[in-house]
C-alpha cells in the first residue's frame, strides 16, 4: 500500500510522461527499436524524474510487479490526447556503456542532456476506455481530467 498525499493506493504506481511528437516519431522509432532489439529506451528531456519515484519503479520492477511507463500525447496538431502503455524494464539516470544501442537515431547528440532514462520492452496504445482508467495518485483524479496542465510527469495507478 502506497500513500501519496490523501489518496492510498494498493496498486502499483507507474509514471506518466506528457511529451510531444513531431507527426508520431518517438512512438514509433521506439516501436522500431523494441522490434529489431526487444528493448528500447526513452529519454525525459528536461528535469530528471525525482528519486523518490524513480526508487519505488525499480523497487517494483525487482519484485516483479509488472510497471509501466504511460505516454500520452496529442494527435495531430491538437487533436485529441492519446495514451501508449509501455513495459517498463528499468529506470537509468544516465546512458550507460552498451545500452546506447537501445537509443534511436533522432536522439542525435542530446542523450549528454538526459537526465531519466527508461528500458521499454513493449509500446501499446490504449483505448479511450483504458485510458480513463488511470488515475493520479496523489490526488485520486482521472489523468484525461488534468494532462492539459503544465505537468509533465505524473505517478499513476490504474482502476
Amino acid at each position: 500500500m502506497v500513500k501519496y498525499g490523501k489518496v492510498t493506493s494498493d496498486k502499483p504506481v507507474h509514471i506518466l510522461l506528457k511529451m510531444r511528437s513531431e507527426s508520431g516519431q518517438t512512438i514509433q522509432a521506439h516501436a522500431d527499436m523494441i522490434g529489431r532489439k526487444g528493448a528500447a529506451l526513452l529519454g525525459k528531456m528536461g528535469e530528471a524524474v525525482g528519486p523518490a519515484t524513480c526508487d519505488l519503479l525499480k523497487q517494483q520492477i525487482q519484485s516483479g510487479v509488472k510497471t509501466y511507463l504511460f505516454l500520452t500525447l496529442r494527435e495531430g496538431w491538437n487533436g485529441p490526447f492519446v495514451t501508449y502503455r509501455c513495459s517498463l524494464r528499468y529506470i537509468y539516470d544516465s546512458l550507460i556503456a552498451g545500452k546506447n544501442t537501445l537509443v534511436p537515431t533522432y536522439y542525435g547528440w542530446d542523450t549528454g542532456n538526459i537526465k531519466t532514462w527508461f528500458e521499454i520492452t513493449s509500446i501499446d496504445r490504449l483505448s479511450r476506455e483504458q485510458m480513463n482508467r488511470l488515475f493520479v495518485v496523489s490526488s485520486g483524479r482521472e489523468i484525461m481530467s488534468v494532462v492539459s496542465s503544465s505537468a509533465t510527469v505524473f505517478r499513476v495507478a490504474v482502476r
